[in-house]
This record gives C-alpha cells, sequence and structure tokens, in this order.
C-alpha cells in the first residue's frame, strides 16, 4: 500500500480539503460544463447556456459524490473571457463548492479572474492554469488581481518524462506560483495521450513523494477519444473510462479531471470503492486518522 515518504501538504479551499497520503482525504471528483461539445452550450462566445441541462448534471452530480462520500469541484471551461466570466458566475450561485475557471490560455484566464475579484469569488476560484506560456506580465497581473487558488501544468514539449515535469515544476511553475502570490497550489501532471498514462502515474508519485504536494491529472484528455472500445459497446466503454480513472487514484492522485460532469454515475462507485480500500488500510494497518468524510463509512453498508 502506497505510503509517501514525503509529509503531504493539504490545502483547504472551502471545505474541500486537497492533499494528504492515500486514504487521508477523499479524492475530488472534477467534474466539467460548458466544454465544446456540451449539449447545454448555445453559444461559446456569448457564454449562453440552457441552465436546465447544467443544473440538472450539476444536480446529479453533486448527490452521487454526496452519496459516495468524496468531494467535488466544478471544472468551468470557457473560450472567451465574458463567456467564462458569466459561467463562473453561474456556477458559483449555483453551489457553493470550488471551481476551475479553465480558459485555453492566459488572455481568457486572466481577465476571467479579474472577473472572479469583482464578483467576490476569489476564494473558490482556482486558476486552471499557471503554464510554461505564463509570462512574467501573466504573474504580475495574477498578483495584482489577488488571485489565491491555481493549477501548476506541468505541460511542454520539453518536458515529457517524469523527472522533466517533476524538474520543470520545481525551476519554473513553483517560482512563478510564488512571485504571483498564490496560497494554493495543486499540480496536474498533464497527459498527452492515452497510451502514455503511465508517466503521468508516476510523475504523481513523485511529485507526492519528493514535494509532497497535492497532484492529479485528467484521464479524460485521452480516455473518451479511445476509438478501439467502441466496438464492445457502452458498457464496455464506461468500464474502460473507469478504469483509467481508478488507475488515477491508484498513483495517490488527490483530484481527478474526469470529463464531462455527466458522466458522474460512470466515475464516482469506482473511485469511492478504491478510496475506501485506501481508507481501510490507512486506518486498520497504518493506525493513522482519515477523514470524517471518508467513504469507508458509507458505501459498505
Amino acid at each position: 500500500m502506497l505510503e509517501f515518504e514525503k509529509e503531504q501538504k493539504v490545502i483547504e479551499i472551502g471545505d474541500v480539503k486537497i492533499g494528504g497520503q492515500p486514504g487521508e482525504n477523499p479524492v475530488v471528483a472534477i467534474g466539467s460544463v460548458f466544454y465544446s461539445k456540451h449539449d447545454a452550450l448555445k453559444n461559446e462566445k456569448t457564454g449562453e447556456f440552457d441552465k436546465d441541462i447544467v443544473e440538472e448534471e450539476i444536480n446529479e452530480f453533486m448527490t452521487i459524490v454526496d452519496e459516495n462520500n468524496l468531494q467535488a469541484v466544478i471544472d468551468v471551461v470557457g473560450a472567451h473571457s465574458d463567456a467564462l466570466i458569466k459561467e463562473c458566475k453561474f456556477i458559483a450561485d449555483l453551489v457553493d463548492i470550488p471551481f476551475l475557471v479553465d480558459g485555453l490560455n492566459d488572455e481568457i484566464r486572466i481577465p476571467a479572474m479579474e472577473g472572479m475579484k469583482e464578483a467576490g469569488l476569489l476564494d473558490r476560484a482556482i486558476l486552471n492554469s499557471i503554464d510554461d506560456n505564463t509570462n512574467e506580465e501573466d504573474v504580475g497581473k495574477l498578483k495584482e488581481i489577488g488571485v489565491k487558488n491555481a493549477v501548476l501544468l506541468t505541460f511542454g514539449t520539453r518536458y515529457i518524462f517524469p523527472e522533466q515535469k517533476l524538474t520543470f515544476l520545481k525551476d519554473d511553475l513553483i517560482p512563478k506560483a510564488e512571485r504571483a502570490g498564490i496560497e494554493n497550489t495543486i499540480v496536474d501532471t498533464a497527459v498527452l495521450d492515452l497510451a502514455s498514462l503511465s508517466l503521468n502515474y508516476e510523475t504523481t508519485r513523485l511529485v507526492k513523494n519528493e514535494l509532497g504536494l497535492p497532484a492529479g491529472y485528467a484521464p479524460s484528455n485521452g480516455v473518451y477519444g479511445w476509438d478501439f472500445v467502441k466496438q464492445y459497446g457502452d458498457k464496455a466503454r464506461a468500464a474502460g473510462i473507469a478504469a483509467s480513472m481508478v488507475n488515477c487514484l491508484d498513483a495517490g492522485s488527490d483530484f481527478i479531471l474526469y470529463g464531462p460532469i455527466k458522466f458522474s454515475k460512470w466515475i464516482i462507485p469506482s473511485l469511492a470503492l478504491i478510496e475506501a480500500t485506501n481508507s481501510y488500510y490507512r486506518k486498520r494497518v497504518l493506525r493513522k486518522n482519515v477523514s470524517d468524510k471518508t467513504p469507508l463509512k458509507k458505501i459498505f453498508k
């Protein structure tokens, strides 16, 4: 059973605790809304969307998360800053959990974070992300805005293998976050494609074992495009997708970007099962404390 040598950092954003040893705090399931093919999204430029569809999907997501004793964050995707601000405000009014402010680049994300400041939402807003393209001007803007929470994305053509990603994180991304005055950071080990998930698995272990930082990744970036499995039908595809998410959790991940929020039924029970077994080991064998919210206390009844 995995137990990291480095003391683990746990960050708190609202009531959500991200980080720690396996089984200590429930994994954070992150579902996405307003992505390009989202049924609810009518106009990605203006941020026009079908509120009923979004509310139904989020209510189901929150119910399943609660039933399985996991934790939740919502990934709010936007192709334009004004649209992203509008979408984030809607989500923030609908639920009281943290949310990712997820734009393609800093030209979208930074104005959106300014909008979060004006709306009084910086405590819950998580910038997604600080990356290889974030320059010193961007860092200065983030500091001026007062951004508190950010994802550090270890993506770049020069940073493919685990040790390269770790070096990039230590030498570039963490110093940028520190200069920007970011209080809480989580590390996304940046999925390239489905075949390379093993690189993310090892990178996540390295980050947690050497730095003790909250880490995770997005198998969804590769697995939903896996055409081979589609020949076996939706049930086989759902099982394959769930397996990739469980693999992510087995790496010691503190959060998992599982893709479209509407697939919560495919993913969350499987995550809860593995999370519960981790908590069991931590409590019964290691004799260490686990969260009161662990799935162990709920899903085996």
